[in-house]
């Protein structure tokens, strides 16, 4: 917590806390009156496209100049109908866009519903027709991809589209004050839907309010990161709940930002270099990519903070990032940066677990630490919905005042995550006797062998450590013979043109998972590229297209990039 030497003052910060009226749909309106250097660059947008961008100057927007163009949005958008209450989709690659139309749009009362631009334009068409989005604007290849998609579908009266780029060239500033314009909200006002990754499944709606959205902002107003000396760099999917709200964060505490569009390690290693954060904000997959020894010294210096959020992150992806940088101040600072690792959900709307590691840190193993402030109650919960003792494995159930309401279209689905009061988050967690809490999977990734449950994340941890790879993922495929158990198998991907041979591989991850007490593997693919591993929107592993595309891998000849295991505990390649 810093009481001085902030980007806003105690005195500014003690009014936006007590001020009962601020939340998620009128935090920049909150932010605006309260700030006396609404002409200091604020936000950084770089041209990501232009192969030049790490080097040109980067110009940043001010308060003034985002209330500006929120103005002109909520104008335009007015103009064509859009009300309290209304549904607007938005989707486009422009991350500042996305966040001036979310702050024009809940301005207006109406509530912004976000896509992450990524998404399958089948899966994105159907999400904005079951959300209720009449209107959509974003990026013409995106919206025409939508258009096509409604109509082989054969809808009969398909949303309203708009090209964002042309909205912001001839949208105009309102001739006199817009009437009721900001909205006045209360703590129920649905202010957007933004999905789920869509990793387990069709992507879920889950909505956000007005109140619930910004339980843990309030609070957050004292103790995130905001001494003039800190800039803040997000990787975040800026359609992402989690993006929104760190960009808010950053506008209501005056912290610079810059926001990164289409990020991945290669971009996040530019920036770094151009912007010189404090801290980074990002994906685990995304942090993952950071090549570190990239990070240039001038650079690195500056950082003290990594924030991975969504899933917990590996030890593996850990250990580079926190050699770098510093922390604390002054005569204090210690060498190597922290890697505050988050677990939490969409619909959680806030991280619920916090663990941060330091190159000191001795301890992983998948910990994610204690539930957060904001957490009421947490359990772990056995197939029957009663409590588990310390040390068994269970359904994680969280009472949290940040959790969503619900899901836009599927009260049934609102109805089947809540147990006794506790929301079922999907994952598969155990408590230790001293209160540390571990990650263990996601609830439809579990492993049915025949001896038990496996489940697959120690297994990924004890892979990615043993093996070095960038990224890896431990699924369930059929058994060998006529069993109808599953059995473990992992894919690896090395970003790296190197030959290896996949039984030397399988051979040494499972003598560390006989050392680790872990289920071995059945067999392990090295994954020629990227596409073999694949991920979802948000960075997250598609475990169900590896279940899919392997589950008779041990009853097909095994191919020259396969390893299967020999009862012996030998190996052999395809």
């Amino acid at each position: 917590m810093f009481l001085f030497g902030t980007h806003r003052s105690p005195a500014q910060r003690l009014r936006l806390f007590a001020d009962r009226g601020l939340g998620a749909g009128n935090f920049f309106w909150h932010a605006w009156k309260v700030a006396s250097d609404r002409d200091r660059p604020l936000l950084f947008h770089p041209d990501v496209a232009s192969p030049s961008w790490p080097e040109e100057k980067l110009e940043g927007l001010s308060l003034e100049d985002i209330r500006v163009a929120a103005l002109r949005y909520a104008n335009w958008y007015r103009e064509r109908g859009v009300r309290a209450g209304s549904h607007v989709g938005v989707i486009t690659g422009h991350g500042l866009f996305g966040l001036i139309h979310h702050i024009a749009l809940t301005g207006l009362g109406a509530a912004a519903v976000h896509c992450n631009p990524r998404m399958e334009p089948a899966t994105a068409a159907e999400y904005f027709l079951r959300t209720e989005s009449r209107l959509v604007v974003g990026d013409t290849v995106l919206l025409d991809a939508c258009a096509e998609a409604w109509e082989a579908a054969g809808t009969k009266d398909p949303p309203r589209v708009q090209d964002i780029h042309v909205l912001d060239a001839t949208a105009r500033f309102p001739a006199r004050p817009l009437p009721g314009f900001p909205h006045r909200h209360s703590a129920d006002d649905l202010v957007m839907i933004s999905h789920s990754s869509g990793t387990t499944g069709r992507p879920k709606a889950p909505v956000f309010h007005h109140g619930s959205f910004f339980v843990g902002k309030r609070e957050r107003l004292w103790t995130f990161p905001s001494l003039r000396s800190d800039r803040l760099l997000t990787a975040l999917p800026h359609s992402h709940s989690a993006g929104i709200s760190y960009l808010s964060m950053a506008i209501l505490l005056g912290i610079p930002t810059l926001i990164l569009d289409k990020a991945d390690g290669e971009k996040v290693v530019q920036a770094i270099n151009a912007f010189h954060p404090s801290t980074v904000l990002g994906f685990p997959l995304t942090l993952a990519e950071i090549d570190s020894g990239r990070i240039r010294p001038e650079a690195a210096q500056h950082i003290r903070l990594w924030n991975g959020m969504g899933d917990a992150s590996h030890e593996r992806h850990v250990r580079p990032l926190v050699a770098l940088g510093s922390r604390g101040h002054g005569a204090k600072r210690t060498a190597g940066s922290v890697y505050l690792d988050g677990l939490g959900s969409s619909e959680m709307g806030m991280v619920l677990f916090k663990q941060a590691y330091t190159a000191q840190t001795s301890q992983y193993g998948r910990l994610i630490g204690k539930p957060a402030r904001v957490v009421r109650g947490a359990a772990v919960l056995d197939a029957s919905g009663r409590e588990a003792p310390a040390g068994q494995a269970g359904r994680l159930g969280v009472r949290t005042p940040s959790v969503t309401p619900g899901y836009w279209d599927d009260p049934r689905l609102n109805e089947e995550s809540l147990v006794d009061g506790y929301f079922l988050t999907g994952d598969i967690v155990r408590r230790d006797t001293e209160g540390r809490w571990y990650h263990l999977d996601r609830t439809p990734d579990v492993i049915k062998s025949a001896g038990g449950e496996v489940y697959s994340l120690p297994l990924e941890e004890v892979v990615l450590l043993t093996t070095g790879a960038l990224d890896a993922a431990v699924v369930a495929v059929d058994g060998p013979g006529p069993s109808t158990a599953s059995v473990p198998v992992a894919v690896v991907y090395y970003p790296d043109d190197v030959e290896r041979v996949p039984a030397d591989v399988l051979r040494v991850c499972n003598a560390a998972l006989d050392r680790a007490g872990l289920a071995r593997l059945h067999a392990l693919v090295l994954a020629a590229g990227r596409d073999e591993l694949p991920v979802g929107v948000t960075g997250k592993v598609l475990k169900r297209r590896l279940r899919e595309k392997h589950r008779r891998l041990l009853h097909e000849p095994a191919t020259g990039a396969v390893a299967v295991a020999a009862p012996d505990g030998s190996a052999h390649t395809g």
